[in-house]
């Protein structure tokens, strides 16, 4: 899959890679279209952290694309793959709120990961959710995902990493279904 040359039209939404020209617009998306904007709005560290990786991922070997709405050509989200593993990259998206409940997550992962399964060394996609996201679980599979096992939010070594403890252990982790979206 090439990485720098994405540019995909649907229905509603284009799905085209970020160019470091975009890196704003991206990196602002980025901040206010997640599950973590809260935890980004209670410790500014936190987002400074993130925002030195997000830059350094746009130039590497993730697949990081802006999502567009067709009609208006407004930045609405971004969709990622992260190519650690090249046959099992991992997918993640964000819409802004104002966006949702549109189906442009829905056909922004339609025609990325059609895209990506066409990649003859990507075995399948893999896909988290937390179990209480709805939306996020009917995408995976609506795109034919299949829970494949339960992780927690945050995985075990990232935590043993964080020097604050309380944190969390305070927080009562939320658990993930982990879907596989393969080649049908």
């Amino acid at each position: 899959m090439n990485r720098n040359n994405i540019f995909l039209t649907g229905d509603l939404v284009i799905v085209k890679n970020v160019s470091t020209d975009e890196t704003e617009t991206y990196l602002k998306v980025r901040r206010y279209a997640t599950m973590f904007k809260s935890a980004y709005d209670m410790d500014a560290g936190l987002w400074d952290n993130m925002k030195r990786q997000l830059i350094d991922d746009i130039t590497g070997k993730n697949v990081i694309c802006l999502i567009y709405e067709a009609e208006s050509m407004k930045v609405c989200g971004y969709i990622e793959l992260e190519m650690n593993d090249i046959h099992k990259p991992k997918v993640g998206i964000g819409i802004l709120e104002k966006y949702r409940d549109r189906g442009y997550a829905s056909e922004a992962c339609l025609l990325l990961l059609h895209e990506a399964l066409e990649d003859g060394d990507i075995e399948c996609i893999e896909w988290m959710a937390l179990y209480n996201n709805e939306a996020s679980n009917k995408i995976a599979k609506k795109l034919g995902g299949k829970i494949v096992r339960k992780d927690p939010l945050i995985s075990k070594e990232m935590m043993e990493g964080w020097k604050d403890d309380d944190v969390i252990k305070g927080t009562g982790m939320l658990c993930c279904n982990v879907y596989e979206i393969c080649r049908r």
